[in-house]
């Protein structure tokens, strides 16, 4: 039984999407076989040894993107892309076509129609709502309406064509019925293969933070309130770690004695091990937060605001909306002298977030159509 893996994200930088889709990928090459999943890597910044990987089309250039809408096709694909997605399903006997993002609705109405195979899409989010979202805290182009435009007509036939469409949690459930007036009868939550490299360290004389996000509007804008706000008012033994992809640009606004910014690094193991308390003071943006599930991974108290926090299970208690909430809250936990590790958060990661649960509800999915 073959597959054919469509994304956009599988070899783009690095961000949270990509991660969900490499454990998107990996499960369905557990589930099918490793060599039965072939793999259409659109929009891709680097290369890949992958041999799974039968067509690859480079980063689209902003003129690029303009042609594809012109043509009429998604933007991040030009036409001989979509001819050559239309070459892989004509050649191999494929019994699904896995697309990893919402915004390919003209290819999904081409296999369907074309091919008849049964189409799977997984949403990261409503682009719908993103686009708006981002055109509030984003200065964009007088031409942004164009992609916005492709991406919801491209959103509307997924949802109208594809045999299955994989939301990520209640909200943006309710985000695709307020937008297309339709809701998902299936949930795939943000989960992430199980990379951590786990010491179970005691806690030490200074207390660590720790905040782990790339260079991203709702992330820039939270830890920036947060070292604004709330670290002035914690005790001089308290320091915060900020690591992320392009988090250095905040180098010089941030960083203080107690504020350690440390941008990309090559492993987050030691910085996992080291925290104490892992932060997510997020107050915008949809979906989940895949940063949530990596703390959960380490087995970490997480505290994060209900933004970063949506979607996910047994974790309200730890929910921090204010100022006042994240200070009460990281001095209690600082003088509780807790150990670093905590095995409960680690069994909700396996238990709600892990590959397992992804097999398990990906197989139940795959029965209902018959594979």
């Amino acid at each position: 039984m073959k597959v054919l893996f469509i994304s956009d994200f599988i070899l783009a930088k690095e961000q949270g999407a990509k991660q969900s889709t490499i454990a998107h990928y990996d499960t369905l090459k557990d589930i099918f076989g490793i060599n039965n999943v072939d793999v259409v890597a659109l929009n891709s910044r680097y290369k890949s040894a992958d041999n799974n990987i039968k067509y690859l089309e480079n980063e689209r250039t902003k003129i690029q993107k303009l042609i594809s809408i012109i043509e009429r096709v998604p933007f991040l694909i030009s036409r001989e892309g979509v001819q050559a997605i239309s070459g892989l399903c004509k050649k191999n006997n494929y019994s699904l076509v896995f697309i990893d993002h919402s915004i390919y609705g003209d290819i999904v109405k081409l296999i369907k129609e074309r091919f008849h195979i049964p189409v799977v899409a997984y949403f990261h989010g409503i682009m719908q709502y993103q686009n708006i979202e981002y055109k509030k805290h984003a200065k964009t182009s007088i031409l942004y309406f164009l992609p916005c435009g492709n991406m919801k007509r491209n959103e509307t036939r997924t949802i109208k064509y594809a045999d299955k469409c994989l939301i990520l949690n209640d909200r943006d459930n309710e985000n695709l019925f307020n937008y297309y007036g339709v809701k998902s009868d299936t949930m795939l939550p943000v989960y992430y293969p199980d990379t951590a490299k786990i010491e179970k360290k005691t806690a030490e004389k200074k207390f660590k933070l720790l905040f782990v996000g790339g260079y991203f509007w709702p992330n820039v804008h939270g830890i920036t309130w947060f070292c604004e706000n709330v670290m002035p008012e914690l005790t001089e033994d308290i320091e915060l770690s900020i690591v992320g992809n392009g988090m250095d640009q905040l180098r010089e606004k941030l960083q203080t004695n107690h504020i350690h910014v440390m941008g990309r690094v090559d492993s987050l193991d030691n910085f996992y091990n080291d925290a104490d308390v892992v932060v997510g003071p997020i107050f915008e943006g949809e979906g989940m937060k895949t940063k949530t599930c990596e703390a959960l991974m380490y087995g970490k108290l997480y505290l994060g605001t209900e933004e970063a926090l949506n979607g996910y299970t047994g974790l309200d208690q730890y929910r921090c909306d204010t100022k006042e909430e994240f200070i009460q809250r990281i001095t209690e936990l600082k003088n509780s002298h807790t150990n670093k590790y905590h095995q409960e958060m680690r069994d909700l990661y396996e238990e709600y977030y892990s590959p397992a649960m992804a097999k398990y509800t990906l197989m139940k999915l795959f029965s209902e159509l018959k594979l």
